[in-house]
């Protein structure tokens, strides 16, 4: 064989191979249409809101070109931005996970850690992953600060040292007497 056989063998494979990436790129764009067609008719929503683009033909039996977006129709199906839990969900720690961490944290009569309080609440919910749960906890803890709940204490400056408590076991800035971070 001459290498301008192998080249043309090689061009062959490569738009084989383009032509299954197109049309695989198609299929996914069908589908999308076809789902933003049926939320449309299912939700009784004016396409109008969700087009964008020119009003003018692209020429003799073609229609204008337009922009659907299909985030904002799917959005506004589901009802994203409403408060509460999304439609489906089920409340995965049967109850409100955040009384229960204020309540766990005042249990401990002292300052405590987040990997305490961690460590704590595993013992409840011991079939949760430990980081997702730990970044979950996290989050409450923020929200109880912000609620004025619970406060926090910063043992040297560092953020890596931030303790969580009550906001009556600190005075002027300082930890209570028998409120102190175990050592």
């Amino acid at each position: 064989m001459t290498t301008q056989t192998l080249g043309v063998k090689a061009l062959l494979k490569e738009l084989e191979t383009g032509k299954k990436q197109l049309k695989a790129e198609f299929e996914r764009s069908i589908i999308a249409i076809d789902t933003a067609i049926k939320i449309l008719n299912s939700a009784k929503l004016d396409p109008t809101e969700y087009v964008s683009g020119s009003n003018e033909s692209r020429g003799p039996g073609r229609p204008a070109k337009a922009d659907i977006n299909l985030k904002a129709i799917i959005r506004k199906v589901k009802g994203k931005g409403k408060r509460g839990r999304p439609i489906g969900s089920r409340a995965q720690f049967h109850g409100n996970l955040t009384q229960t961490l204020f309540d766990t944290v005042i249990a401990q009569r002292r300052f405590v850690h987040n990997r305490d309080i961690v460590v704590a609440l595993m013992k409840k919910y011991p079939e949760v992953d430990r980081v997702d749960f730990a970044k979950k906890i996290s989050v409450l803890l923020a929200s109880l600060k912000k609620q004025g709940r619970l406060v926090t204490y910063h043992e040297g400056g560092y953020r890596k040292n931030m303790f969580w408590g009550a906001p009556d076991w600190m005075k002027n800035g300082k930890v209570v007497k028998g409120r102190e971070v175990k050592k």
